[in-house]
């Protein structure tokens, strides 16, 4: 009786295997080396055997050679045959015809105590289940007409193709790949897989794994991010120099973008690179000693290891240049056809808009549009997911060009639904006014009326006043919906143990301590003007993606507690006080003042002590956490003050909103002191307070006010000036 064993590039303890060098049989135990010439077995075998060994030889004790023994070795015709099972033993020391236990098989958790494995079904089994079986030269074959970045994929299919493919005798097919798609050839400092890796296999960092990292540091061998860059390069006056010559480095001329980072020099080293190189010359000295410790002809040593480490660097800078050129070249070509691709799809969008109707000019715009520039085909499905997001531009453009060229008829359409729609405006509270579309938005995103105006007759066009009130019907619901889900999502990123829960979400989110960021504009702001913010950088329209601004919530508390107020303040009843507040932790500044310099710091209100909290955290000029000092009112009342929003913002609570029946577009007043006057004058309000008397516009971002305090080196008064 005969039994088959199989040889991988290690060989099992109590196998029976040939020598590649000597061909001799040999029976080994525990080992993997030979007992006639010693050569240890390892990957660099020439080949793949398949040994056929009588059954009582399996017995052996001996490492001796068997003499006279009948030993039939073959190479292996297929994967399948050469690694069975596509899996291979990973340790040496295991006996390979011991009896493991067997796998606990998969089960379907939704059926108890059913034992039928759950797996690939027999159709996408069947789809490369003879791929093992096939024979290794076809396989071979196969695999030098793939991309390398398709070979790194194979070798995390199963440890057969993993084996087979790492194995040094496989570089001949990494080498026909990188041919195959004119990438560089392997360095000789590099295995082909740790090549393709590198080219192909992932733009992710090498030391954080942060993504995307493009590009790639090709004279030190690996892709880095901005951070990592920073922390792990070493500048010129960080590296004796006289081994600069002999670590690899990075001049940017490779293609990197080290010099548009935070280190300004030319050349830069990798300081695991030059911590490696001084650990390897240290040990030269130990290695240049006899067994008596004298050293032997250290400076030959250090002669020769200096040399080859220089022409090793001369030869990976001149392979760093081939590479960055190729990768110019890739990139380049790469570039090119994905603007084929938008070129392309743009087209198919105006074809199917022209195709609805519209003009050509209506469509210029569109090519701004991010779904319009993405480099990827147009299909139907595509089509019917982007049509809803494209729609409001192509009316708004055909609303302009109707609108100057449409003549009297669809001027006087258009100015019946901005009439009804002014209408609707004037009944809605403030928070909802917020929310509500301009009118040139709501004609262009109902795609009824904008049809009905674009189609109809005349101004007494039935579908125009049927399909406007329609519209309207929808809206207000609609904006209540969002305001709730809004309020709703708010509440929920406070912490539980901050606020009872009896407490409604309008009042949660309305506390002076709810601070939040809009994670796209990343700009703070309160609770009520988060919940009416509308984001220009949002991918998608009415769309919010809030968190919750602790630096900003621990400036709110910090004020609190110069106040002596609790925290169930509101940000209403913050803005009703006349507080000011100057931050000790800014650098003072010199400024012009009666035709002196003086020096001075800025005052600010609560408001815009948050957006300065926030937005000093990174900044080099600030020294540290901000420290607040609370001014005086009789400093508050010298001063002359900044409002940061130029935008029209307050609106009175006391008369339905102003609305330009032309433009449909509410009117607000400039300033506070307008609005003030307005309610002294046609309310007869002798001292207007904000929420009562008056508002501001929750859709625009408020970000407070400011005035500088400057300090006279002379007599130490205060003074203001802008």
């Amino acid at each position: 009786m005969w039994a088959t064993y199989f040889v991988p590039p290690f060989l099992p303890a109590r196998t029976v295997s040939t020598c590649g060098p000597c061909q001799c049989s040999v029976a080994v135990r525990g080992r993997s080396d030979c007992g006639t010439c010693k050569y240890r077995g390892d990957d660099k075998l020439p080949a793949l055997l398949i040994i056929q060994v009588p059954m009582h030889l399996t017995q052996l004790s001996s490492t001796e050679p068997v003499m006279g023994t009948s030993i039939v070795a073959r190479e292996p015709t297929s994967l399948s045959e050469a690694y069975p099972g596509g899996r291979l033993p990973t340790n040496s020391n295991r006996r390979l015809n011991a009896q493991h236990p067997a796998k606990r098989p998969r089960v379907d958790p939704a059926k108890p105590g059913h034992n039928a494995r759950v797996g690939l079904s027999k159709k996408v089994l069947g789809r490369l289940s003879e791929l093992p079986t096939m024979s290794l030269d076809v396989l071979f074959e196969i695999f030098e007409h793939l991309h390398p970045s398709d070979l790194l994929s194979l070798t995390r299919v199963n440890k057969g193709f993993r084996y087979l493919l790492l194995s040094r005798h496989s570089s001949f097919v990494w080498n026909a790949c990188f041919k195959y798609c004119r990438a560089p050839t392997t360095p000789a400092d590099m295995t082909p897989p740790a090549w393709a890796r590198l080219l192909f296999g992932g733009a992710y960092c090498y030391s954080c794994g942060a993504k995307p990292v493009t590009r790639i540091l090709f004279s030190l061998r690996r892709r880095a991010c901005k951070s990592c860059m920073t922390s792990h390069l070493l500048c010129l006056s960080k590296v004796p120099e006289d081994i600069r010559d002999m670590i690899r480095s990075d001049s940017g001329n490779s293609g990197s973008t080290i010099h548009q980072s935070r280190l300004s020099c030319n050349n830069h080293w990798w300081d695991e690179d030059v911590a490696a190189f001084c650990a390897e010359q240290t040990a030269l000295k130990d290695i240049s000693r006899d067994p008596d410790g004298r050293v032997t002809n250290i400076k030959a040593t250090v002669s020769e290891f200096l040399a080859k480490k220089k022409e090793v660097v001369a030869t990976l800078r001149n392979h760093a240049l081939i590479c960055a050129a190729w990768e110019r070249d890739r990139n380049a070509d790469r570039s090119s056809k994905l603007t084929d691709v938008r070129v392309k799809r743009f087209e198919d969008i105006k074809f199917r808009f022209l195709h609805l109707g519209y003009f050509e000019g209506d469509l210029n715009n569109l090519s701004r549009h991010r779904e319009v520039r993405m480099s990827k085909p147009m299909s139907n499905r595509v089509w019917q997911r982007i049509e809803p997001l494209l729609r409001p531009l192509v009316n708004e453009a055909r609303d302009r060009r109707l609108t100057r060229d449409g003549g009297e008829n669809y001027r006087l359409r258009r100015q019946l639904v901005l009439a009804e729609y002014a209408a609707f405006l004037r009944t809605l509270p403030p928070i909802l006014l917020a929310l509500s579309p301009t009118a040139t938005e709501f004609i262009c995103e109902n795609q009824a009326v904008a049809d009905a105006l674009a189609l109809g007759i005349g101004p007494d066009h039935p579908p125009i006043t049927d399909r406007t009130v329609e519209a309207i019907n929808r809206l207000r619901p609609e904006l209540e919906k969002r305001m709730r889900e809004r309020a709703r999502l708010l509440r929920s990123l406070l912490p539980q143990s901050d606020i009872s829960e009896d407490v409604t979400d309008d009042k949660a989110i309305s506390l002076a301590t709810s601070v939040y960021e809009c994670t796209d504009c990343r700009l703070p702001t309160s609770g009520l003007h988060m919940l009416a913010h509308n984001c220009d950088r949002a991918q998608k329209p009415n769309t919010l993606h809030p968190q919750l601004s602790e630096q900003g919530r621990e400036t709110v508390e910090t004020l609190l507690q110069l106040l002596e107020l609790g925290r169930n303040t509101t940000a209403l009843d913050l803005d009703r006080r006349n507080d000011k507040f100057v931050c000790m932790c800014c650098s003072q500044g010199t400024f012009p003042q009666n035709g002196e310099e003086v020096l001075g710091r800025c005052v600010r209100d609560w408001r815009s002590c948050v957006t300065h909290a926030v937005g000093s955290r990174n900044e080099r000029w600030h020294k540290g956490n901000p420290s607040w000092c609370l001014v005086g009112s009789t400093e508050i009342a010298a001063m002359s003050w900044e409002e940061f929003t130029n935008t029209h913002a307050y609106g009175c609570m006391r008369c339905p909103a102003r609305i330009d029946l032309n433009s449909g577009s509410v009117q607000w007043y400039n300033k506070v002191s307008d609005v003030r006057v307005h309610a002294q004058i046609e309310h007869g309000r002798n001292k207007p307070q904000e929420g009562e008397d008056f508002f501001f516009n929750y859709g625009v971002r408020r970000l407070g006010c400011r005035a500088l305090l400057a300090i006279d080196p002379g007599n130490g008064s205060m003074t203001s000036s802008l």
